[in-house]
């Protein structure tokens, strides 16, 4: 039986591969791959990874293959992007996103080990350098970037062109800044998983677009390293078969 399968979302494909590589696990886990565009529905994203939780926990009590949807990384509708993995018995599923608005909530599994980090959403997940979840330095503020927001779908982007097709370019432009109300600034992460000179001028150009200010701060993907090397400390939660994730679990740390 295998260690553990990752479920990661496709918007942090950067950070998940150089982290899985700087982790280096002696039997390399497989990636199930979920769509970006479930984190615009909590709910939605919630039922997905569910279901591939139920896929593994029945792969794990008939100690046969499971067979998992995942996507290609990448533009385009997710559909034609859809794929099948096969995934050996495993005894954990490593969860490579943060809650992500109670995406989490409730996930649980009969037979195998839930692990994941103890981050509210993966901009927290990249903007930790190896604090507690609490000291994180997020600027609420900032509107939060990566070169996977330019290389995949963004919900926001792709809200922005319905809205020039249903309602124009004007309309739609007073609509995307009333939506930045409050943001002072866009912040491109620098998670070193990428180069920041292949998106700054996409980036840059965006917060031009919005007039707001534009900023590269540093990132890390310290705590996906952690969690693909088997670690598990006040940082990286570990719920055990038949146990459900629940918000408390964002507070374990403290109540330790």
């Amino acid at each position: 039986m295998a260690e553990a399968v990752i479920l990661a979302c496709e918007m942090i494909e950067d950070e998940v591969r150089l982290a899985l590589e700087a982790a280096a696990p002696e039997d390399s886990p497989v990636l199930i791959w979920v769509e970006s565009g479930l984190h615009d529905r909590p709910e939605r994203l919630q039922v997905a990874l569910q279901g591939l939780i139920d896929l593994l926990d029945e792969g794990a009590a008939s100690h046969t293959v499971a067979t998992l949807p995942s996507v290609r990384p990448g533009r385009g509708p997710a559909s034609e992007r859809r794929e099948e993995v096969a995934v050996e018995p495993v005894r954990e599923v490593l969860l490579a996103l943060g809650f992500c608005g109670k995406g989490l909530q409730g996930l649980v599994s009969k037979n195998l080990t839930l692990v994941f980090p103890r981050v509210d959403d993966c901009v927290s997940l990249l903007l930790n350098h190896g604090c507690a979840r609490e000291e994180i330095p997020r600027d609420t503020r900032s509107y939060y970037l990566t070169q996977g927001w330019f290389r995949h779908n963004s919900s926001v982007s792709q809200a922005f062109g319905e809205w020039i097709e249903r309602y124009g370019a004007e309309r739609a432009a007073k609509l995307r800044q009333a939506m930045f109300t409050g943001y002072e600034r866009v912040s491109l992460i620098d998670t070193q998983a990428y180069d920041v000179a292949d998106c700054v001028d996409q980036s840059q150009a965006y917060a031009d677009e919005l007039n707001l200010e534009h900023a590269i701060v540093p990132g890390s993907v310290q705590l996906l390293e952690r969690l693909f090397k088997g670690e598990r400390d006040s940082e990286i939660v570990a719920v055990p078969p038949g146990e459900a994730i629940g918000f408390l679990h964002l507070f374990a740390a403290e109540e330790a």
